[in-house]
């Protein structure tokens, strides 16, 4: 069963850092993937353990910063809060503008959600 994490804090810098509140990301890898929680209005990053799935959850409060770190193609990593320990997200851009593109004028993923798109991520739809 997949543990999920939403971001709690975001910092741009030379980089987009995405915070959570849990140690132990030395033990997670790239999952180089991400889905859609349109229920919760959300993207999913997916990292992976030796056994498990953990889902980073990346709510519509962050969508800006993100919307940023694609336009600039600035690197974008997780991190604890506080800590220093540190998990570059390597598909991050690849896999949002995928989705982005998928989810405009789509009406499966919901009004709520389809309107939430294209608002925070309109530099990006073609």
């Amino acid at each position: 069963m997949a543990i999920r994490h939403d971001i709690q804090h975001a910092e741009t810098g030379d980089q987009l850092i995405l915070q959570i509140d849990q140690n132990g990301i030395s033990q997670w890898k790239d999952g180089e993937r991400m889905l859609v929680d349109s229920d919760q209005l959300s993207f999913i990053y997916v990292l992976e353990t030796e056994d498990d799935l953990v889902y980073i959850g990346l709510p519509e409060p962050f969508w800006g910063k993100l919307s940023e770190a694609l336009t600039a193609r600035l690197p974008v990593v997780l991190q604890v809060a506080g800590g220093e320990e540190a998990l570059p997200l390597g598909a991050i851009h690849s896999e949002l503008s995928y989705l982005i593109e998928n989810i405009k004028d789509n009406s499966n993923y919901g009004e709520e959600m389809l309107e939430a798109v294209e608002k925070a991520f309109s530099a990006h739809i073609k």
